[in-house]
């Protein structure tokens, strides 16, 4: 972020990937698009294929495209011709799923992750230029394209682009959509009819954001009209395939693992109230206050200090704050994540601006940290900006973390329920089928009845034992249950703790 006057400021566990509750994204509901032509980009498709085998066949789609191969960012027009009506000609094709039966979709490593502006190419990477034009000037004209590319097949069967001609808010692409999954808690995406997905809708401007609020659900944006879009992608191969083998299998203790919210003493820019419409209150306060009522161990800090590596040494869950936005005492490298340990799962959500953009080979701006760096240093899952997004419309800690830790619903639904805004520059980076577990609820309790009772004695034989008997997905034997990376003493511990009467969360 660049920080300026009198305008918008710009913003500089445990998982179980296949199984869990009702309502969540199941693997027949997945799309994973991957362009052969890329480099790496089958090594990482099969990696993830490997790790969820009820992917049916018919669910992968090779782009097979030499144009798009290891390029950062392409043009709306190649998106439109080799990105997006590939991907609706094969829904539409009988040949695999429906438009319908897709929920989410997995982009792998080597698709492209930003799409720039029509008329100002290059706009989207100047947050301020006292001399302009700059990507505050073209946001107040209402005529901002460049986008995130995931961004853009959230809403693959509407036509943003039609009658854009370089005027304000002429077409769809123009500024960004508001999101009607944001500010949604404990409510799987499952909810919402798929039924009217492929129909045109109904948006009108309102403050240079587009709004659906049709009176007919089939003209009205829902979100059973979106489709959750994740990426698996790093800085490497083996980064993007680690954070794979990360998000399968994992339990985790919340009162072990620890979520760190640093926010500013300066500037709360996460308080999200420009004009009122994409407000969720006082974004990390609120995150605090939930995380604490549900039991998770939480590290807040609204002062002058940034909390450095060698300051907490506990295992992390998340890690969320201003990175080099923090206003007094900014790290000032780039390179502040690393020396954290990160439990397996863990999740990155900063208020920087570029913190998504070093992707495909391109590097960063003003040396923010970046998703791909926080992947490289043990982490899971992030989001990230890949152009200037504005303060307003980054990620909501509280919805992202609470409903993905508290209502434990998939990371691809607890992403979107935290993003303000569609048609926009955020990316999703992480397995979207992963879901939490808590080993607070579940040591002992393996049918996940509410119980621990017989049953569960025949579930741990037969994992004693060999196959035969049903037991939970994923590994039988979860024994790193303090999320260090390696399982001792201390895991022992935790498990004897489970044989007593457990206090409350």
């Amino acid at each position: 972020m660049r920080r300026r006057s009198e305008r918008l400021l710009p913003i500089g566990w445990l998982i179980l990937a296949t199984a869990g509750s009702a309502g969540a994204i199941a693997p027949s509901q997945v799309l994973v698009v991957y362009n052969s032509a890329s480099t790496d980009a089958v090594a990482v498709k099969d990696a993830y294929l490997a790790a969820h085998p009820d992917i049916p066949a018919a669910n992968v789609l090779d782009l097979n495209s030499t144009a798009l191969a290891n390029r950062a960012t392409i043009t709306y027009a190649e998106f439109v011709s080799g990105i997006r009506n590939p991907i609706r000609t094969y829904l539409n094709s009988g040949s695999g799923p429906t438009p319908t039966g897709i929920v989410a979709m997995a982009l792998i490593r080597g698709i492209p992750h930003r799409i720039d502006d029509t008329d100002a190419p290059g706009i989207g990477d100047i947050p301020y230029d006292p001399a302009g034009p700059d990507i505050g000037d073209e946001l107040g004209a209402g005529d901002v394209t460049c986008a995130a590319l995931d961004a853009e097949l959230v809403l693959l069967w509407q036509n943003l682009e039609t009658g854009e001609a370089g005027n304000s808010m002429d077409s769809k692409s123009d500024n960004l959509i508001d999101n009607p999954y944001h500010n949604r808690f404990n409510e799987p995406i499952g909810n919402w009819s798929r039924t009217y997905i492929t129909t045109a809708k109904t948006f009108t401007a309102n403050n240079l954001i587009w709004q659906s609020n049709a009176a007919q659900t089939r003209y009205r944006l829902t979100p059973g009209d979106m489709y959750l879009v994740c990426r698996i992608d790093g800085r490497t191969a083996a980064d993007a395939i680690a954070t794979i083998d990360r998000a399968v299998g994992i339990v985790h203790n919340r009162r072990y693992g620890w979520i760190i919210l640093d926010e500013d003493d300066g500037d709360d820019l996460d308080d999200d109230d420009y004009l009122g419409l994409f407000s969720a209150g006082n974004d990390y306060e609120e995150a605090r206050d939930a995380l604490l009522a549900a039991g998770w161990q939480v590290r807040y800090d609204h002062t002058s200090d940034f909390i450095e590596a060698h300051e907490h040494t506990e295992p992390l869950i998340a890690y969320a704050g201003y990175g080099e936005n923090h206003v007094v005492n900014p790290p000032g490298n780039g390179t502040y994540i690393d020396g954290f340990r990160f439990a397996r799962g863990a999740v990155f959500n900063t208020l920087e601006s570029y913190n998504g953009r070093a992707l495909n080979g391109l590097g960063t701006l003003f040396n923010q940290e970046q998703v791909a760096d926080f992947i490289a240093a043990g982490g899971t899952f992030g989001i990230g900006n890949v152009w200037e997004p504005f303060s307003f419309t980054v990620a909501d800690n509280e919805l992202l973390l609470v409903n993905f830790l508290v209502h434990r619903l998939t990371w691809a639904e607890a992403a979107y329920s935290a993003l303000p805004a569609l048609s926009w520059m955020q990316i999703v980076v992480g397995d979207p089928l992963a879901r939490v577990i808590d080993v607070v609820d579940w040591i002992g309790d393996f049918d996940a009845d509410g119980d621990v009772d017989s049953s569960d004695a025949d579930i741990l034989a037969g994992c004693a034992s060999g196959p035969g008997v049903p037991h939970p997905p994923g590994d039988c034997v979860r024994t790193d249950l303090d999320g260090d990376g390696d399982v001792d003493q201390a895991d022992f511990g935790i498990l004897q703790q489970s044989y007593a009467p457990r206090p409350a969360p």
